[in-house]
């Protein structure tokens, strides 16, 4: 029998990454600017709660992408009179899909110089603070040696390898509700067209890199669990894609957003990371790590 040790722990391999690629901690600095491209498409009750959750809060900047076609979906980023927020521009009939919007907003916001990119569609609510705790999460990750690439208050607990304090340490983050750093950002545009993934293909990632199952199962006609190679939109890509490039995801401790048209149940999600998780540690099954085995 060959000798085996305990696999390396999560942020152990975190931080070989992070040597290896050679990418540095960055914390947040005055004067820093950040911006958020919020992308609407008709759906003007909904589209209303986003604005209004997101101008709870300042410091930030908007560029609005629209691809409504209703009336009064096109006049509310006129009507809507932000408070708190900065609303910078707004962009018309930015259409070609969801994908093609993302882009159109991290590639905007990128050639404006923004040092933080993000991202938020028009179903998301925050609630007060939500910026303040968002900002926070790059510096409790740099704390803790982490070279935090993406943040997100809308932390979901399906999502999440380990719980630290004060945030997760996630295998995935979405579209919905997203802050990258520039160089996360840089990384996420260049590399958008391979960001393509199946559950299968993204359990064999965290498999070899942190050694952890995901038990990414769905149920049959019958109720039994069953693991299905099904294909997942390009945003479940974003957090394996950055962590091949030395940066980690992750998330706030407790969630301070939810969905408005999805129950965090669908899909493969489930209940949004509750207060009690902090410092609750690795929510994942690792397994063995034969000797002279590296991540």
């Amino acid at each position: 029998m060959s000798d085996t040790r305990e696999a390396p722990a999560v942020i152990e391999i975190i931080r070989f990454l992070q040597t290896k690629t050679g990418t540095l901690c960055r914390r947040p600095q005055p004067g820093d600017q950040i911006g958020f491209a919020l992308s609407s498409r008709d759906r003007v009750s909904l589209t209303r709660q986003t604005i209004e959750a997101m101008d709870t809060d300042s410091g930030f900047d908007i560029i609005w992408n629209d691809g409504s076609d209703e009336v009064e979906a096109r006049a509310l980023p006129k009507d809507f009179h932000f408070q708190n927020a900065r609303l910078v521009e707004v962009n018309y009939d930015v259409r070609g899909g969801p994908d093609r919007c993302i882009c159109f907003g991290i590639e905007r916001l990128l050639n404006l110089g923004y040092d933080y990119v993000g991202l938020i569609e028009n179903d998301i609510v925050m609630q007060p603070g939500w910026f303040h705790r968002l900002m926070n999460l790059f510096e409790l990750a740099a704390v803790d040696g982490i070279v935090c690439g993406a943040a997100t208050v809308r932390s979901y607990g399906g999502r999440v390898i380990e719980h630290r304090s004060g945030y997760s340490i996630n295998w995935g983050t979405g579209a919905g509700m997203i802050l990258f750093s520039r160089p996360a950002a840089e990384v996420i545009l260049q590399q958008y067209s391979k960001l393509r993934m199946s559950t299968g293909s993204i359990m064999r990632f965290y498999s070899r890199l942190f050694r952890i199952d995901l038990g990414l199962r769905t149920q049959d006609r019958e109720g039994r669990l069953v693991q299905q190679d099904a294909p997942l939109t390009l945003d479940w890509g974003y957090t394996p894609m950055l962590y091949m490039h030395g940066f980690t995801s992750v998330g706030s401790i407790p969630s301070l957003a939810r969905d408005l048209e999805f129950p965090p149940g669908h899909y493969l999600l489930n209940d949004y990371v509750r207060p009690e998780r902090c410092n609750a540690g690795l929510v994942r099954r690792r397994s063995i790590l034969p000797l002279g085995q590296h991540p």
